[in-house]
């Protein structure tokens, strides 16, 4: 077994995964939220994301081709749809979405938070893409590994990340709150034409 084919497969799923500009948009979209239960959501999101990306590079060829017959294109169009709608109910109704929160359980919000913190910001189409494309390049068992440590590493992270929030104080994370939104609908914007460009140039439109 091949340690640098590894670390280099997870260094590179560190990259698409962008944990350091994922950090920010988890604080402030966690903004308001008892530690305890942000705890429970970040961890919520670590493993989340690291089952879609692990049984994803496993079974998702067979799945897109074989059973549903969709193609990356139409994944990416997808997860930009659900981000843009997401950030910009967020922007336009921030109140109204505080005051549900307000109401809701600790199980409610962290399944709330799920979607789009773990998918499609964290884990996204080129996540996906990256990890089907190492398994056909290195194997399941190596790619299986890379994927676990690249997790392992980015868990440190978002530990690490949980930190800001002592050092910065509850006015500068509401401005980042609000900034970020502004920043998740740029990337569903992102995400959406991507998708929609592949889309078109495969089909000839």
């Amino acid at each position: 077994m091949n340690l640098t084919v590894i670390f280099t497969n997870a260094l590179t799923l560190i990259a698409v995964l962008n944990p350091f500009g994922n950090v920010p948009l988890f604080i402030g979209m966690s903004d308001g939220m008892d530690k305890k239960i942000r705890t429970r959501l970040q961890n919520t999101i670590i493993l989340t994301a690291f089952a879609i990306t692990f049984i994803f590079s496993l079974v998702g060829e067979f799945l897109m081709t074989k059973f549903y017959k969709i193609g990356m294109d139409e994944l990416k169009m997808a997860g930009g749809l659900i981000l843009i709608v997401i950030a910009t109910k967020n922007l336009i109704f921030p109140e109204m979405k505080n005051n549900l929160e307000e109401n809701m359980t600790p199980d409610q919000q962290v399944k709330k938070a799920i979607i789009p913190l773990a998918f499609p910001i964290l884990v996204g189409p080129g996540v996906l893409t990256t990890a089907l494309i190492n398994r056909s390049q290195t194997g399941t068992v190596v790619n299986s590994i890379s994927i676990g440590l690249a997790f392992i590493i980015i868990y440190g992270i978002y530990i690490a990340g949980g930190y800001l929030e002592k050092i910065l104080g509850k006015l500068v994370l509401f401005i980042l709150s609000r900034v970020m939104q502004i920043f998740i609908l740029a990337i569903g914007f992102r995400i959406l034409f991507s998708g929609l460009s592949e889309a078109i140039k495969l089909y000839n439109l």
